[in-house]
């Protein structure tokens, strides 16, 4: 690999920069996990995007004192870090405006939800998703809804399974297509791309940027990796925070 200073850092957030929570909307930042990623993104000359599924308004509220490059929604959003060119990275197939079906396909799914104990619904505006964290036992039943929604939805929305999680998003781009975009541009561009994940929707990430030269990490236990893409893994979103903060020393 080469110094830190030539990669450029594509990170998750739920289950890899982030402990994992019973509910979506638990999620905190760890102490001092801000620090770390404004460091990296000085170091690496702004050549650090969060990666994730969540809104860019949810993830731009965990870090209130920092602003960085975010691609939402699976890539279906992009906001550039503050400095970095306005168009750096805008997915060329955007995420569709909320149509009359679909806007019909999640107030389905939100007024099915309550009738499953444990069962949480989340409003990502232009996405939405059950949770079944709390339920394991509602998977099939959480899976015949979304498949129910995802049909009245129409074209322009795919459906995509996570850890206890099934969502309805835009269809026209992954985790994989955000590395792929911003690695054309300056500063990520010219860099070797270092990707961590820790779920199937990050499966797309890892791929591209194994196809880049890069490095990709698994974060979860050593099982995981079997059936991944990624090149190598890290057993805790704890160990992950620290690795980075190691990363970072003498160097800021």
């Amino acid at each position: 690999m080469p110094p830190l200073s030539r990669w450029a850092l594509f990170l998750d957030l739920d289950g890899t920069l982030l402990d994992l929570c019973e509910t979506p909307d638990a999620v905190r930042p760890a102490e001092g996990l801000a620090g770390t990623l404004a460091a990296l993104q000085r170091i690496t000359l702004g050549a650090l995007a969060l990666v994730t599924g969540r809104t860019v308004a949810f993830a731009d509220g965990l870090f209130p004192d920092h602003s960085f490059t975010i691609a939402g929604l699976h890539g279906a959003e992009l906001r550039p870090a503050p400095g970095l060119a306005p168009g750096l990275g805008l997915p060329p197939d955007p995420a569709p405006p909320a149509s009359p079906d679909f806007r019909a396909a999640r107030e389905m799914a939100r007024a099915l939800a309550p009738a499953l104990p444990g069962v949480i619904f989340e409003d990502k505006g232009r996405a939405f998703a059950l949770h079944y964290r709390l339920a394991p036992a509602a998977q099939d039943e959480v899976a015949r809804i979304m498949q129910t929604a995802a049909q009245r939805a129409g074209q322009g929305w795919r459906l995509r399974a996570g850890k206890c999680v099934v969502e309805l998003c835009p269809s026209g781009q992954d985790k994989g297509s955000a590395v792929r975009n911003l690695m054309r541009f300056q500063p990520f561009s010219d860099r070797t791309p270092v990707a961590a994940g820790d779920d199937l929707t990050d499966e797309a990430m890892f791929r591209a940027v194994n196809a880049l030269g890069g490095l990709s990490l698994r974060v979860g236990p050593e099982e995981g990796l079997r059936d991944s893409a990624a090149l190598a893994g890290i057993a805790s979103p704890g160990a992950f925070r620290s690795w980075l903060e190691s990363l970072t020393q003498g160097l800021t």
